[in-house]
């Protein structure tokens, strides 16, 4: 790996305020409360996914399908009418942020800065 790339994949562990991001389950957990796709049983969470019912919480933050489906509960083809356009300017200036000296910038995020991204623009991230 290059100097560059090592600088990126280091940057990548920080916030946008450069404090210590929220560990991975915190973040896959948060992004599926605020979808809407946990339930519990006797035994512990269920998450509901297109495959059905599944007892892992989907990657958000390591699978880009994951992600996109989180993005599109989030910002729905009637954006407009459930949450204004407001929601969708925050969501994309947080981006760019999460992707400074990331190749491709914002095009190119990875499914972990689309995490925070979105846990931020929810106000459901916690900074550690």
């Amino acid at each position: 790996m290059s100097q560059a790339g090592g600088e990126i994949a280091q940057g990548a562990d920080k916030g946008v305020g450069g404090d210590e991001q929220m560990t991975p389950e915190k973040q896959r957990a948060a992004i599926a409360e605020a979808c809407g796709i946990v339930t519990h049983d006797q035994w512990g969470p269920l998450y509901k996914t297109p495959q059905g019912l599944v007892r892992v919480c989907p990657d958000f933050t390591g699978d880009l399908n994951a992600m996109h489906e989180a993005e599109n509960f989030l910002f729905p083809v009637e954006i407009s009418d459930l949450y204004g356009p407001d929601l969708v300017k925050e969501y994309a200036s947080y981006l760019p942020h999460m992707c400074i000296g990331h190749p491709g910038g914002a095009m190119r995020a990875t499914a972990s800065q689309r995490a925070e991204a979105f846990l931020r623009t929810i106000g459901k991230w916690e900074d550690q």
